[in-house]
Parts: structure tokens; C-alpha cells; sequence
């Protein structure tokens, strides 16, 4: 039997769980986007994306249509990575007491290139912290989508983007490296 010859049969092909096919195709991207910066990896991003589509998939039937699903799954999201955080960071406490040192050389950052310094940088942010700079000025999402995602009040996430935004600019500023003067030196 088919699905055309009982039009009233519910499963995966209703318009809810199209609606939310069609919506993840061309979400996911950015979602991945987002994890894989929360996380600080894009292997562990999209682990969590993957786990965050699961969950809202075995969801759906609780989900109530009049909401949006983006900021929905935006949500689900974010606390898949603050959940993989608190994870890793008790694992991280676990394994290295005091393994190396808490900063970064500033040669370190330079070899990174500008993006991976200033990803780098937001990575060293707490995860609330983390979450409202990279939703807000990465992903250009509304103070108030923001407080949604984040459980949080708009006060709240304005407070969360001061200090990410402040701990930014406060990081050392990498030092220029002059370049060689031998041309095979360059080359290399």
C-alpha cells in the first residue's frame, strides 16, 4: 500500500513534517555554522546538529504551528551545544589539572589568520557569553530572538554581549612579525 491511497494517513508525509524537511534543508547550514562555533569544532558540530534535528524531529508532534520553526530549532540548537559544553568542560577538568598555559602567544593567533584569531577569541568566551556575541553579531539575529534562544531577558542578553564584546577587545592584540628578508624565506 501507498501512501496516495489513504490521504488521511498520518505520518512523515505531513505538511507538518514536510514544512520541517523543507526548513532544514536550507537551515542546516547555519545551524552547523553555529554549533561548530559554539563548540569550537566542526566535527563536534555537527555531531550536536545532527543530535539537535533528532530531537526536534522526535518533537514535532508537540510543536505548536502558530511558532516559528527557525527559532525553534535555533533553540534546541543552543542547548544541544551548552550541554556538549558543560560536557566537555568536566571531561577537560578531569583530564588536564594544569596541563599548559592559559594564554595563547600572540604569534599563535598571527599563524591562525584573522578569522581563526577571531574565532579563537569568541571560543575563549563562556558559553552564554559566546552564544549572544556569535547569534548576534554573526548571525544577525534580534536582541529579543537572542533573549528567546538563550533563555534569557533582552537585559540580560545586552549584559552577556557588553562583556563577550569587552573580553574581545581587552585579549592581547597580536604582535606583527616582520617578514624575512631572504625571498626563499618568503617563498617558504
Amino acid at each position: 500500500m501507498s501512501n496516495t491511497e489513504h490521504p488521511n494517513q498520518s505520518g512523515p508525509f505531513e505538511p507538518r513534517y514536510l514544512a520541517f524537511l523543507e526548513t532544514i534543508t536550507q537551515l542546516r547550514p547555519s545551524l552547523h555554522r553555529y554549533c561548530a562555533r559554539m563548540t569550537g569544532s566542526v566535527m563536534d558540530g555537527e555531531d550536536v546538529v545532527q543530535e539537535a534535528l533528532f530531537e526536534a524531529y522526535r518533537k514535532l508532534e508537540k510543536f505548536d504551528d502558530g511558532r516559528a520553526l527557525k527559532p525553534w530549532l535555533f533553540r534546541i540548537a543552543h542547548n544541544r551545544c551548552i550541554d556538549f559544553l558543560r560536557k566537555r568542560g568536566v571531561r577537560i577538568e578531569a583530564e588536564t589539572a594544569a596541563a599548559g598555559p592559559d594564554q595563547v602567544e600572540s604569534n599563535e593567533l598571527l599563524a591562525l589568520g584573522l578569522g581563526g584569531a577571531l574565532e579563537h577569541l569568541v571560543i575563549s568566551l563562556p558559553p552564554k557569553e559566546r552564544a549572544c556575541v556569535l547569534l548576534k553579531d554573526v548571525f544577525d539575529h534580534s536582541l529579543e530572538e537572542v533573549a528567546e534562544l538563550v533563555d534569557s531577558t533582552v537585559g540580560g542578553v545586552k549584559a552577556a554581549l557588553h562583556r563577550g564584546r569587552s573580553r574581545i577587545k581587552a585579549s592581547p592584540t597580536p604582535r606583527k612579525i616582520q617578514a624575512p628578508g631572504n625571498p626563499e624565506l618568503v617563498q617558504l
